[in-house]
């Protein structure tokens, strides 16, 4: 009657037939100790589903750091292209200034051209004929011609300055645009596949989480009910290990009551057998009554050890996951903070890359509009040399027709003579310098 609880404690639960079973679906076995599994296999399970749930959780945190790293490239790329189109927009202005300069030139040419035709006619309206009027009319020709080739050279030059510019800010325009495009379907691309294969491992890890969760709530349902189990157990054989010795004890009693009636019953003389007799049968009852609730007090202290170490086994389990749950939360934060450093850095790269994309274009719009600038100056100073030269040939044309008439004839042939060749010198001089013009028009 003893061994009966001692032999059902070292008998397999149910709860153990549940746990083998349910380690042997998921992949994982323990092997079973006195009071529980081998803590050694348990920590190396949990540290395998720790390294397993870190593994992934860096490539969840790599693959966001690279959509970000995506979309701030993205937003650059679109604020290069944007101040592309700006600086495009004020290179076109910078052009339409030029065209205006030009312009005004033009007019201001066609204007000293007007002139010299009008001294042209008055020369020739003039009263009277003078020795030097067909050699004025001559640089008269030969000025304007020149004016026509330096006026026309200058417009083809500037045609062309500003056909170059225009031709050369609608490629950048257009390869800015083409650039843009082909980055942003790039980038647009690379972000799709990165978000399909983000929520391709995130739908897996979670998956995954959640048969880990599964399984541990499995073992903690398992450990609650193998202590209810043992409990059950450990309370029923108390109640009959109780209900036996009471049984025992009526017995006991019955009989001894029943002796002791048939010691009354009999005769004086077998009265003091009687007494001793039931004085050991009275020392006999104490002992099997001290036995049996010895026996009973040791049945139930084995029960409450059995019911307090499953206790303790289900609080180091729960512990465990505490500690678990506490391990996955530091390691959250570390590769947050692992990841905001990646993204400073990849932040930090893109914006010395963007900043020498825009030196190189500054600089190089930067000779483009030196060059304009420089050619405008040579027309400015082309047109003040062709002014400057229409002045003095105006003030010599105005010199020579204020002289009178009269003072012409009155003055004789040998003062004629002397006189004529001072009149060829300027004639000549005017001729040199009109060729000098000409010649520094050709060579610009």
């Amino acid at each position: 009657m003893s061994d009966q609880p001692s032999s059902r404690a070292h008998d397999s639960s149910p709860f153990d037939e549940l746990l083998s079973g349910s380690a042997a679906a998921g992949g994982t076995s323990f092997t079973t100790v006195f009071r529980g599994y081998d803590k050694a296999e348990v920590d190396a399970a949990i540290t395998a589903l720790s390294s397993r749930q870190n593994a992934h959780t860096g490539e969840l945190s790599g693959a966001k750091s690279e959509v970000d790293a995506l979309a701030r490239e993205l937003d650059e790329l679109k604020d290069r292209y944007r101040r592309a189109v700006a600086t495009a927009k004020s290179h076109a202005k910078k052009v339409e200034q030029l065209e205006a300069d030009l312009a005004l030139e033009s007019a201001k040419a066609s204007n000293a051209e007007e002139k010299v035709q009008t001294l042209s006619d008055e020369l020739v309206a003039a009263p009277g004929e003078s020795a030097n009027r067909h050699q004025f009319e001559e640089v008269l020709r030969v000025a304007e011609e020149q004016a026509s080739v330096i006026i026309k050279n200058a417009s083809i030059q500037a045609d062309r300055l500003m056909e170059a510019a225009h031709e050369e800010t609608q490629s950048r325009r257009v390869q800015a645009q083409a650039d843009a495009h082909a980055i942003r379907a790039r980038a647009d691309h690379d972000a799709q596949q990165v978000r399909l294969r983000i929520d391709t491992e995130l739908t897996a890890h979670q998956a995954q989480l959640e048969r880990q969760a599964a399984h541990a709530a499995e073992k903690v349902s398992q450990a609650e009910q193998e202590a209810a189990t043992i409990r059950t157990e450990a309370e029923k054989g108390a109640a009959s290990l109780r209900a036996l010795v009471a049984r025992e004890t009526e017995q006991q009693r019955a009989e001894a009551e029943d002796a002791v009636r048939e010691l009354r019953v009999r005769t004086l003389e077998f009265e003091e057998s009687l007494t001793r007799r039931q004085d050991d049968a009275q020392q006999e009852f104490l002992v099997l009554h001290n036995q049996a609730v010895a026996h009973a007090e040791r049945i139930t202290q084995d029960a409450n050890d059995q019911v307090a170490a499953s206790l303790d086994h289900a609080q180091r389990v729960s512990s465990k996951a505490d500690d678990f749950d506490r391990l996955m939360r530091a390691q959250a934060l570390q590769i947050e903070a692992d990841a905001d450093v990646r993204a400073r850095e990849h932040l930090e790269r893109a914006r010395v890359k963007a900043q020498k994309i825009i030196d190189t274009v500054t600089a190089h719009s930067q000779g483009v509009l030196r060059d304009a600038e420089d050619r405008a100056r040579q027309l400015r100073w082309q047109q003040h040399q062709l002014t400057s030269f229409m002045s003095e040939v105006k003030d010599l044309m105005r010199s020579d027709t204020v002289a009178p008439a009269s003072a012409a004839a009155a003055t004789d042939a040998g003062a004629t003579d002397a006189d004529a060749p001072g009149s060829d010198e300027d004639a000549a001089a005017v001729i040199d310098e009109a060729e000098a013009i000409v010649e520094a028009a050709d060579n610009a």
